[in-house]
């Protein structure tokens, strides 16, 4: 089985950068790396789209926010029970949608719903003491995903490449001369 340079280089670079970024994260008391692996893997996911980049980290602001409302509003206790959470739920993704078809088209809905399903399941299972360093952790998270795993990858690869380029196939030498017309 003959794997590509490709294979080869998107490997290493994602396990390199990974390590990177574990390293970051750990120096930095970073604890959700689990985001920054859900965001970098829905980069990845959809195509790398560099030309999508800022549309893609307002809409994980907007799943971070919509998160915490989703929070906030699971602690009335009258919207915590099963049929009034499922419209609620319900409710706060219609306006999701809603928004990016109308005056927010420069929001990307899949990014939208991973970051706040991302915060949810995050805050649902753990105890929040500061909730703007838990914001601020989980978007860095979710930042640094893209960038040291996502972007410093890629840019190895282009490097890589440039050191290593794909052989180009040898052009086939026809068994009949050129005709002279």
């Amino acid at each position: 089985m003959k794997i590509s340079k490709k294979v080869w280089f998107d490997a290493i670079g994602v396990g390199l950068f990974t390590l990177v970024y574990s390293l970051i994260m750990s120096g930095f008391s970073l604890w959700m790396g689990s985001a920054a692996f859900v965001a970098v893997s829905y980069f990845f996911g959809a195509g790398f789209p560099k030309d999508k980049l800022w549309n893609i980290l307002v809409s994980f602001a907007l799943g971070i926010a919509w998160g915490l409302i989703a929070f906030r509003l699971l602690q009335i206790p009258a919207l915590s029970g099963l049929w009034a959470s499922s419209i609620m739920f319900g409710f706060l993704t219609f306006v999701v949608l809603f928004l990016q078809g109308t005056i927010m088209k420069f929001t990307i809905v899949p990014a939208w719903l991973i970051a706040w399903g991302t915060t949810m399941l995050i805050i649902t299972n753990i105890s929040i003491h500061s909730w703007s360093l838990f914001v601020f952790q989980l978007y860095a998270s979710m930042l640094l995903g893209i960038f040291v795993i996502g972007y410093a990858s890629d840019l190895f690869n282009q490097i890589m490449f440039h050191f290593f380029p794909e052989k180009k196939p040898a052009e086939k030498i026809t068994a009949e001369p050129a005709k002279n017309e």
